[in-house]
């Protein structure tokens, strides 16, 4: 029987070489000039977020339609279509990227108002402040949403943001139906969904988040943020319009309590960066004397060495740690859980010492291992976009309930490892699969590609 997901992922495929190979074709000529003359144009002009979005919306729909009336796209189909919709986006945004992203000062203003006050809330905030119910709290498994959250920073084009976006949301969503399934609780909704949203995203903090979602409002294509892509952004903008709000109201606390964990927490946070100057406080009096000098993990690694072999009962720390003196041999299959339970809880022990000491979280390699690949200064992933991570929900995920891919219909896109573009040999072997949330292609290969192309086009 043959396999849909391989029949989608290769019609996708031919779709993406068919819009490449079109427009390599010498009555591509106009749509080649249009394209530089509109880059060109946007980038002598002073920055005007309203404005250049307004522009590049409008470019977006002109040069879609054009597409449906030119013979290089008759009787296409719309999957086809799409596919030169996308490249289109993703080759334009790529390279207004520097000029429009972060341009304006109120954008800049919010996300550094943002980053200082997620900085301060991660301190002290528990799910509870939230109103999250215990079955769906999980910290150690919410890690995983906060990486892919983190991950929007590597990117340039509004898809692959957004899909970073999703990716953290579908993490959420499949951790909390497996929480109610295994619960015997009714399924999650949106009540349930946004606080954990809120509480994940004031972890993982990420840079010029504001920036980013601006980012994705004005210059992902107005035809595409539809659907579930639509409801989880909007998700996504109320978290942060919460986060920027927060108050002792939005947290359950009273004002008092309030005011002593973000003075206490500007004292963590102070004392970490050596930047401390008061502002951004209701109450401005606290001391100096209070900014203690906070050790390093070494220092307090060695220190508690110390009070373990001077302690008589050292033995007894150590009680509860049933594989400890274990050996291979004496593990069973039944451990394996027990153990992956206690790597998980020791793994985000550490990364939250990590975090609070202000050190870089290092990762564990086993013996031999090497790394998938390494951020390219283009946004992408050499060797290809690194998978998600996200098992697929057994049922409908809480997120929408909109299409399986909501950012397109691409399941993955694969390429050969040289292309023939604009008359020279281009590498081409990076590929990306979209994991059910709609992850493009890497923004290398569609800038080598499509760029040869372009400057081919022009030579002729």
């Amino acid at each position: 029987m043959e396999n849909p997901e391989a029949s989608i992922s290769s019609a996708a495929t031919r779709a993406w070489h068919d819009f490449l190979e079109r427009m390599r074709q010498p009555s591509a000529t106009e749509f080649v000039k249009q394209i530089k003359n509109f880059i060109v144009s946007l980038s002598n002009n002073t920055p005007d977020p309203e404005r250049d979005a307004a522009s590049v919306q409008e470019f977006f729909s002109n040069m879609e339609a054009n597409f449906r009336a030119h013979p290089l796209w008759a009787g296409r189909t719309e999957e086809e279509l799409d596919s030169a919709g996308e490249g289109l986006e993703k080759y334009i945004m790529t390279k207004l990227f520097t000029r429009v992203f972060a341009s304006h000062p109120d954008d800049v203003k919010t996300d550094n108002e943002f980053n200082k006050k997620s900085a301060l809330i991660q301190q002290f905030i528990h799910p509870d402040h939230l109103d999250i119910q215990p079955i769906y709290q999980n910290n150690t498994s919410w890690l995983e949403a906060q990486k892919e959250l983190l991950k929007i920073n590597t990117y340039k084009a509004p898809r692959d943001k957004l899909a970073c976006i999703l990716s953290c949301c579908k993490v959420i969503s499949n951790l909390m139906f497996n929480a109610s399934v295994s619960g015997n609780e009714n399924p999650p909704g949106a009540d349930d969904f946004l606080p954990v949203l809120i509480y994940v995203t004031i972890k993982a903090n990420p840079p010029q988040f504001h920036s980013n979602l601006m980012y994705i409002q004005r210059y992902r294509s107005n035809s595409r943020l539809v659907g579930e892509a639509a409801y989880v952004f909007t998700n996504m903008l109320s978290a942060e319009s919460f986060i920027l709000n927060i108050d002792e109201k939005a947290l359950s606390m009273s004002e008092t309590e309030f005011v002593k964990n973000m003075e206490s927490a500007q004292i963590v946070v102070s004392g970490l960066s050596g930047d401390y100057n008061g502002e951004n406080l209701q109450s401005q009096s606290i001391s100096e004397s209070k900014l203690k000098e906070v050790p390093s993990v070494s220092d307090l690694e060695n220190k508690g060495a110390d009070m373990l072999v001077m302690d008589e009962k050292e033995s007894e720390k150590f009680e509860n740690f049933r594989y400890l003196y274990s050996k291979a041999g004496d593990l069973t299959v039944g451990d394996v859980e027990d153990l992956l339970s206690g790597y998980k809880q020791l793994a985000f022990k550490y990364v939250c010492l990590a975090k609070g000491m202000g050190v870089p979280v290092v990762q564990p390699l086993s013996p031999g291992t090497q790394t998938s690949g390494e951020t390219r200064d283009d946004g992408g992933i050499e060797g290809g976009r690194e998978g998600l991570g996200v098992a697929e929900p057994p049922l409908e995920t809480v997120i929408g309930g909109g299409s399986e891919n909501a950012l397109g219909s691409e399941k993955s896109m694969e390429f050969d490892s040289e292309t023939q573009i604009g008359g020279e040999m281009v590498e081409a072997s990076e590929s990306c699969s979209n994991d059910g949330v709609g992850a493009s292609i890497s923004e290398s290969t569609v800038t080598l590609e499509v760029a040869s192309q372009i400057e081919g086009n022009v030579e002729k």
